[in-house]
């Protein structure tokens, strides 16, 4: 977390993925007894469009679900102020986690 950036209730995350460095600033709020995070009005910076991709960003939702041990993240993006359709709620985003085989079964 940047907590030079971060100001209550907005919480300021700077990811390192492979070849990007993404900040993401939203309102953070996780349930352990549900094992669920919600991030409302969240904001992504320092890719360029659709530069990170659906793809990478389940890989790295996969990753914060590892290892904060929750089952689910939504993602609810904030009021656009650029891009594409300034004024418009991106529809929110769902992620689970993958329920991987055993190795010992």
């Amino acid at each position: 977390m940047d907590d030079d950036q971060s100001s209550d209730p907005i919480a300021t995350l700077v990811i390192q993925a492979p070849g990007v460095v993404l900040m993401v600033m939203a309102e953070i709020s996780v349930d352990r007894p549900q094992r669920f995070m919600k991030l409302s009005r969240a904001h992504i910076h320092g890719a360029t469009a659709n530069e990170v991709g659906f793809a990478n960003l389940k890989t790295i939702a996969q990753a914060v679900l590892e290892g904060m041990d929750l089952d689910e993240i939504i993602i609810e993006g904030g009021i656009r102020t650029t891009g594409a359709c300034p004024g418009h709620i991106p529809r929110p985003f769902r992620f689970t986690r993958q329920i991987r085989p055993d190795p010992d079964a």
